[in-house]
């Protein structure tokens, strides 16, 4: 990583940009839009604001006057740092050490931002691109994309390309697919009440106790769920495969107060070949069975339906960017589909084929404590763009 890598990623990093309170983010792409005109990239900003907030969505083209042109996806929004007192690197200051890049977004996906942009500077200097390029750069991507990505290809900027490559993905593979996700709310009503007379109320925590055990069954339904696209090196099963997981708890306000109210949020990943709305329904007439097992006044909620997507790996420009990755990186790289979910599915939905991959290797704890990027992944990452760019015809 050069100086000038470097400071765009110190930047970006010390910008806390996480999706839940969507702040900084016009400061962010103002940010980046210095760095990729300073790159030699047409730059253009589209905002989609959203609720009174800004959302700009950055496009930066390299035009070769190339008869094909490859779009690449990335973000910069991040998930929180959640308590930054069990970081033991700040999470809001860039740290270089022993190869590798710590800070929120590090990896996911602010250093394959850096990427992007440094490969697209490099060619517009050597002038040896066969093809244009128009990297996105957008909020959102953490919940959903629909202000983000998908306000690019299907509002009124209406992007197109020929081929589409989402540089948040994993070094270790090319993925030719992601999984969906369904996300959600359960709320699980009682009666609040004076802690000292627990007979004369509903304890929500109590009743949320049985359905959740009910609950837990769909997890087994859904490991049932089998994809025909290949799972990730190291997976527990060959094939990409649905699952289901509780993943928030809240209820209660003081311990001297029976709660009258629980949340129980949820996480749901569908395979590319499921419908969305299919899986929908399925989750709501399992749920309405498990209040009827357990009597349970609950709701239900959904926050996020996100479909998964695939492209055919016999694609040309899919095999075109498969050889670049053996040729500059690896020849026993594979061909995968990742179990986390991204914006190709806006690529693919309008027939563009789509591949994945990028700095987001298993260990670099993103969505976690100290998320870190190895350095040794962004040159690659760098490497492999730029032998795409240079060989794909």
């Amino acid at each position: 990583m050069d100086k000038w890598e470097e400071q765009f990623l110190r930047e970006l990093v010390e910008l806390d940009t996480n999706s839940d309170e969507k702040k900084n983010y016009a400061v962010c792409a103002e940010v980046i839009k210095k760095y990729c005109e300073e790159a030699g990239l047409e730059v253009e900003i589209f905002d989609s604001m959203h609720d009174g907030i800004p959302q700009p969505n950055v496009v930066a083209t390299m035009d070769v006057g190339a008869k094909t042109t490859v779009l690449l996806c990335t973000h910069y929004d991040v998930v929180p740092a959640g308590d930054t007192e069990d970081w033991k690197k700040p999470p809001f200051k860039l740290t270089i050490e022993k190869g590798k890049a710590y800070g929120r977004g590090a990896s996911d996906n602010k250093g394959n931002i850096v990427a992007a942009v440094s490969s697209a500077k490099k060619l517009i200097k050597k002038g040896t691109s066969k093809v244009n390029w128009k990297i996105l750069i957008s909020p959102n991507e953490e919940i959903g994309g629909e202000w983000g990505i998908d306000y690019l290809m299907n509002g009124p900027p209406k992007t197109r390309g020929d081929f589409g490559i989402v540089v948040d993905s994993g070094p270790e593979y090319v993925s030719t697919g992601a999984s969906g996700v369904i996300s959600g709310t359960i709320t699980v009503r009682g009666s609040q009440g004076h802690a000292g007379y627990p007979f004369k109320f509903a304890n929500a925590i109590h009743l949320s106790i049985p359905l959740m055990q009910v609950m837990l069954d769909y997890v087994d339904i859904r490991r049932k769920v089998e994809s025909k696209l290949p799972a990730p090196p190291g997976s527990p099963h060959q094939t990409l495969w649905g699952r289901f997981s509780m993943t928030v708890y809240n209820a209660g306000s003081k311990t001297n107060t029976i709660p009258g109210k629980a949340e129980i949020s949820f996480d749901c990943r569908t395979v590319p070949e499921e419908k969305i709305d299919d899986v929908v329904k399925d989750i709501e007439e399992f749920f309405e069975k498990a209040k009827e097992e357990t009597g349970v006044e609950a709701s239900i909620e959904f926050k996020t339906k996100h479909a998964g997507w695939g492209s055919d790996p016999e694609n040309k420009y899919v095999k075109a960017f498969h050889e670049a990755v053996k040729d500059a990186v690896d020849p026993d790289i594979i061909i995968s589909a990742d179990l986390g979910g991204n914006d190709g599915y806006y690529f693919t939905s309008h027939g563009i084929p789509t591949v994945c991959y990028g700095t987001l290797r298993d260990d670099n704890n993103y969505h976690g404590l100290d998320e870190f990027m190895h350095l040794e992944d962004f040159e690659k990452v760098k490497k492999v763009l730029i032998h795409f760019a240079e060989v794909c015809d």
